[in-house]
């Protein structure tokens, strides 16, 4: 049954989910605030994200500058905008969000100062966590744009929201598999940002494959103690959501935060590097986020703190790779 969608963020993966879901047989609509992106999306295309290609018909996607307009009568909305972003348009959006409306959280990020992942910011506005599920796993946008077989975790609480909701996703060469661990997906997509930071920094100053490989092992360590302690599962830190998902950004090319890593592991500084990026990193304006939450739980964390001492300039790669190379021996 075709259902009305409208999927909140125009940039490259709210794009990507919009042309997914049309595909798939739904009425979907995409809202946004930039007017270029936007007049390009009316035409069935998206030079800033996907340049060259022809996405679809003009006018086969419902395209929204009005986010009143957008979110009015939908049945499933879903939250694309990046993390930063989610509590503001949420809010701005309440009042038209129908209440058996289905919420679905797609930004990977923990919120600052408080900490909370996206689907607890929505259910903190919106007070509705038995009607939120979250999407998650290794999944380029230029890559599903392009119906290259692409495999996610769609996790709620709730069975029934779990299973219907990767019934929703799931489409020819788009295969959604259904959790129930909300805490592990969801957090297996915010920490293996900042690994991928990490992992690209390494790379882009050449220090080698050895030591991407010592690098991501150690980190999934950690992100394992971090989900653990949260209440996630065990079984999920292996599956697409976070082992997944930590392999596909920390070395595929297409990723964002790999990019960031690889410049400044060349040298290059932080504000030049975001200043030349269309497209928001999540692992920057997470990193410190997830540090303080592996601190507030008593986890040792030194990658992702060595990541941050870089981020914020305390360290240089050459500090951080020696403050981690010198700490004391220990059984693996």
């Amino acid at each position: 049954m075709a259902l009305k969608i409208s999927v909140l963020g125009s940039g490259s993966w709210g794009t990507a989910q919009a042309l997914h879901l049309h595909k798939a047989g739904h009425e979907v609509a995409i809202w946004g605030k930039e007017a270029l992106e936007l007049a390009d999306l009316r035409q069935g295309r998206s030079e800033r994200y996907f340049p060259g290609l022809s996405l679809c018909h003009p006018g086969d996607l419902q395209v929204e500058e009005d986010l009143h307009r957008a979110a009015r009568g939908a049945q499933v909305i879903v939250f694309a905008v990046p993390s930063a972003a989610v509590r503001q348009v949420a809010l701005a959006a309440r009042e038209d969000i129908e209440h058996g409306c289905v919420l679905i959280s797609t930004a990977k990020g923990l919120e600052n100062g408080t900490l909370l992942r996206m689907s607890e910011v929505l259910s903190e506005v919106l007070g509705r966590l038995e009607r939120i599920a979250v999407l998650s796993g290794p999944s380029f946008a230029a890559e599903v744009v392009r119906e290259l077989p692409t495999a996610v975790t769609i996790a709620s609480p709730v069975p029934r929201l779990s299973t219907w909701a990767a019934q929703l996703y799931h489409f020819r060469y788009f295969r959604a598999y259904a959790s129930t661990d909300l805490v592990g997906v969801e957090l297996g997509g915010v920490l293996k940002n900042v690994i991928a930071l990490a992992a690209g920094m390494i790379d882009g100053a050449g220090m080698g494959a050895n030591a991407r490989a010592a690098l991501l092992t150690r980190a999934l360590l950690e992100i394992r103690r971090i989900v653990l302690a949260m209440g996630g599962r065990s079984a999920t830190i292996s599956g697409l959501s976070c082992l997944g998902d930590l392999l596909l950004t920390a070395t595929g090319d297409l990723s964002r935060n790999r990019q960031v890593g690889m410049l400044l592991g060349q040298g290059k500084p932080l504000a030049e590097v975001l200043g030349s990026m269309h497209q928001v990193a999540e692992g920057v304006k997470t990193a410190h986020s997830c540090l303080q939450l592996a601190q507030s739980l008593g986890i040792e964390a030194p990658i992702i703190k060595e990541t941050c001492h870089i981020l914020s300039g305390e360290h240089d790669l050459q500090q951080a790779l020696y403050n981690l190379m010198s700490r004391a021996q220990k059984f693996e």
